[in-house]
């Protein structure tokens, strides 16, 4: 091999090898984006959203409702698995207004907050006891972590169960 396809060679692969870095990093960057949201929905989920929901419970449970509160961890498909899909993180108010029976594994009466991966936000959505949508709250349903505070939630949840309860 002579010197000339040795250099044009050595050039082609180190811009190959340069580009492939880029492209790791930018992975790798992501896979740390998507923790650390996943990482600050956990916290808003502890210190913001069960509190709120906790204090409704109460003050329902009080009045002779019901509720129950659901969390599930987010999930990615695992590799090879045909038509797997990830799960969002979530975390769910479900009511049941006194005089009525749960059915079970009903979810037609809940509040979810649910991340969204792919644009980083947290869908807001409501359903009445009737299963018709009870909303959905901001722009496409859809709010930045940093925009859900506790006000936030308690109006939501004044909003959620005053249609679970509408009869």
């Amino acid at each position: 091999m002579d010197d000339r396809m040795r250099k044009e060679l050595g050039k082609v692969l180190d811009q190959y090898e340069e580009a492939r870095r880029a492209i790791e990093a930018r992975n790798l960057q992501v896979v740390h984006d998507e923790a650390q949201f996943l990482a600050e929905f956990a916290e808003l989920r502890r210190k913001v959203l069960r509190p709120v929901f906790e204090a409704a419970g109460a003050l329902l449970v009080g009045r002779g409702h019901a509720f129950s509160i659901a969390e599930e961890e987010a999930s990615v498909p695992k590799a090879g698995s045909q038509g797997g899909r990830g799960v969002e993180a979530s975390i769910s108010f479900h009511v049941v207004p006194a005089g009525t029976v749960a059915l079970a594994g009903e979810r037609a009466r809940a509040l979810s907050f649910t991340t969204r991966h792919y644009n980083r936000t947290v869908s807001v959505n409501s359903s009445d006891s009737h299963g018709s949508g009870g909303g959905i709250a901001g722009a496409q349903g859809a709010y930045p972590l940093d925009k859900i505070d506790e006000q936030l939630v308690e109006d939501e949840v004044v909003k959620y169960v005053a249609g679970v309860v509408r009869a």
